[in-house]
């Protein structure tokens, strides 16, 4: 019976620890780690909005050639004394609403629909009618001809706006891309730190282990004072090596719950362990996948640069420009007959003619020019140097990568063989076929052989991670 009862409580038991454990066993990977930095990370969220924000922006060049409604209204009165007088003063109400555009040509429009009204108080007999509405369709061209002329100008303001504002993308994206890219790299040393700790804790223990077994073998009188002190010292050694492992581990962790906007000692969750094997065999890309965030920054600054010294080419021209109108004219009493009699042509209104305007302090025109000039010069150089800075890291990034993967191969043959010669060394200590000093040696090898390879993998990683600035859109992850 107690049998029977006690099998249930068993397996309850057995499913709330295997619940348990199951529930401890997930790390969080660093897909995950990432994700919560995009969303948590005030630094990455500034920085990201500030690039979305700026690349809406640049939608604002759009607008240059995109028709425009306006609209006018006005309403008064004019008591200013007339000679001879007919009238007291005039009481009047103007209204337009219409439609204009610049094009890319060059050419400004307005076509739009006046409509007046004009009342003369106390008006003599001359003024007739006395209150009557005007009705006027009108169309206004303006052609530039040299200074700006046939849209240079209009274009030059377009090009200067957009590429402002996708310069100012690219950088805050190059923010945010090196936050991501920091934050991958202190997940992984967190990782990697753990297993410095308890690579130091095993070998404070088998310093501790020496050092019991030689204080033994002296208290039995079979052992020297020497290879006591030896143990001791080791012990004091493995001891500060440990402490600094922790404390480095430590200020990981806290760089991790910074790119978390956490409290700086807030737990950190398990992580995925470090595939020291894997990464024995990482490939690198054959070819630079894209450029750099940095780098399209000044493709952009440069098409900037070129624009603004376009504008200011042209702003420092003479300009001469054909200037048109047209127009229908309406008079009536009713506004409805002011409206049917502007659409007859019989009382139009038309001219067309020259506009001319030229600086005349010639040194100041030229010194704008030459100025404008140097600054696009300046920015294309910025941007040649940005492009073969560009290159001479990408060269060095993959370079210190293999080496640091043909490093770590060879740190892990290294550790396996200091683990074999230091098993050996101790079997032959407790056969009494070597001293504690050669094992302490061999206990120090293995150690900082197992460290370096850490160490070495940590490198590997931060290396990796930094591949992902010459692709458009980072993405996190091995």
């Amino acid at each position: 019976m107690s049998r029977k009862v006690s099998t249930p409580i068993l397996s309850a038991i057995l499913s709330l620890v295997v619940g348990v454990g199951g529930t401890q066993a997930h790390a969080l990977t660093l897909n995950e780690y990432l994700e919560s930095v995009k969303t948590q990370n005030l630094g990455y969220k500034g920085s990201s909005e500030q690039s979305e924000g700026a690349e809406l922006l640049s939608r604002e060049a759009d607008l240059f050639f995109t028709p425009q409604l306006f609209a006018e209204a006005n309403i008064g009165h004019n008591g200013k004394p007339n000679t001879p007088q007919m009238y007291d003063r005039v009481r009047s109400q103007s209204y337009l609403l219409g439609i204009s555009q610049q094009f890319s040509f060059g050419l400004q429009s307005r076509l739009y629909y006046s409509m007046g009204r004009s009342e003369f108080v106390n008006a003599s007999n001359a003024i007739n009618p006395p209150q009557y509405w005007d009705a006027s369709p009108q169309l206004e061209l303006t052609m530039p001809l040299w200074g700006g002329g046939f849209g240079r100008t209009a274009q030059a303001n377009q090009e200067a706006t957009r590429q402002a504002s996708l310069a100012e993308k690219w950088n805050t994206e190059g923010q945010s891309q090196n936050i991501l890219i920091g934050a991958e790299a202190t997940y992984w040393k967190v990782a990697a730190w753990q297993d410095v700790v308890r690579i130091q804790e095993q070998a404070l223990t088998a310093a501790q282990n020496i050092y019991d077994y030689v204080a033994r073998k002296k208290r039995m009188n079979l052992g020297e004072t020497a290879d006591v002190v030896q143990a001791q010292a080791l012990v004091e050694a493995r001891t500060l090596e440990l402490q600094i492992a922790k404390n480095e581990s430590q200020e990981a962790q806290r760089a991790f719950n910074k790119y978390l906007n956490k409290e700086a000692n807030a737990p950190v969750a398990a992580l995925e362990p470090v595939d020291y094997k894997a990464l024995e065999s990482i490939t690198v890309p054959a070819a630079r996948p894209g450029s750099r965030a940095d780098v399209q920054a000044t493709e952009a600054q440069l098409a900037a640069a070129k624009a603004q010294s376009a504008l200011a080419l042209e702003r420092n021209r003479p300009t001469l420009n054909v200037v048109g109108q047209y127009a229908l004219n309406g008079r009536d009493e009713e506004l409805n007959e002011a409206l049917k009699e502007a659409g007859q042509t019989e009382q139009d209104t038309a001219f067309i003619g020259l506009r001319f305007n030229m600086p005349l302090n010639f040194g100041a025109t030229s010194d704008a020019k030459s100025g404008a000039l140097k600054k696009e010069r300046a920015a294309e150089m910025n941007r040649d140097y940005a492009l073969y800075v560009q290159e001479q890291d990408w060269t060095n990034l993959t370079r210190n990568i293999m080496d640091a993967r043909d490093n770590m191969k060879i740190l892990s043959r290294l550790e396996q063989a200091q683990k074999t010669k230091l098993e050996t060394e101790r079997a032959r200590l407790k056969q009494g076929r070597t001293t504690t000093y050669q094992v302490l040696l061999f206990e120090q090898d293995y150690s900082q052989a197992a460290v370096s390879k850490v160490k070495s993998a940590v490198n590997i990683l931060a290396l990796q991670s930094q591949l992902k600035l010459y692709q458009a859109s980072p993405e996190g992850g091995k």
